[in-house]
């Protein structure tokens, strides 16, 4: 990854589209929503469900650190730099993602204890502490939203912006894809989802979603949300 402090590289401009990160932080916002019901309803010894639903946390959990780690090492630094009247708000950021990291820490070794048993009790805790996930999230993408994306709009180039999701792109799981890329267009409302693929799809994965990708996301919400996958809101 090129320089992450100092002027804009050469030949390069401030001003970027940040509207994705909107998409982003409302699936995340449903997820940890989402998630601890989903732990919460698994039967007791159902290991067969568990292991699904288990699936989905460490999806979840993966997906949120990749992000914030993306966004640690491609924004704060550039903001600090070119903005100094925000360097108090850069600073609240990195602390809400030390914190954020330290709840995800608690995770993946509760999941590996309830994917095996699936007991009310060990369940009980995966789903406390994706509650408190969900709860600093909250609090979290707020702030960001208001007071960080706006100042990113207007000093960040395009491809600066873009590394965020590069990063994604590179460390989420290959077989993931169909998921990730269903989240981003279940997320879009309805009536502007033709128009957000038209612009940030490239006609050959919008072909691929359709003969491929869709049918893959489809069989994992009717695993996941056997009675109905709640909306993206």
């Amino acid at each position: 990854m090129p320089s992450t402090s100092g002027p804009l590289p050469a030949g390069e401009t401030a001003g970027c589209d940040t509207s994705d990160i909107l998409i982003i932080h409302r699936i995340f916002r449903w997820g940890f929503r989402e998630a601890p019901r989903l732990v919460r309803e698994v039967r007791p010894g159902d290991t067969e469900r568990a292991a699904i639903v288990a699936d989905t946390v460490d999806l979840m959990t993966l997906g949120l650190h990749v992000h914030h780690e993306g966004e640690d090492e491609a924004m704060w630094d550039r903001l600090e730099h070119r903005r100094p009247a925000c360097g108090a708000t850069v600073d609240l950021m990195r602390e809400q993602h030390r914190v954020v990291a330290g709840l995800l820490e608690r995770v993946p070794p509760l999941v590996e204890t309830w994917r095996a048993d699936a007991s009310i009790e060990s369940g009980e805790r995966l789903a406390a502490a994706l509650d408190d996930i969900g709860a600093t999230l909250g609090v979290h993408l707020g702030q960001e939203e208001a007071d960080i994306v706006p100042v990113a709009a207007e000093e960040l180039s395009q491809r600066e912006w873009d590394e965020m999701a590069e990063h994604g792109r590179t460390l989420l799981p290959k077989d993931r894809v169909p998921i990730q890329l269903g989240l981003m267009i279940d997320a879009v409302p309805a009536a502007d989802r033709d128009d957000w693929s038209r612009r940030n799809l490239p006609a050959p994965v919008r072909l691929l979603w359709l003969v491929l990708l869709k049918r893959k996301y489809t069989a994992w919400q009717r695993a996941t949300f056997p009675t109905g996958m709640p909306a993206l809101v």
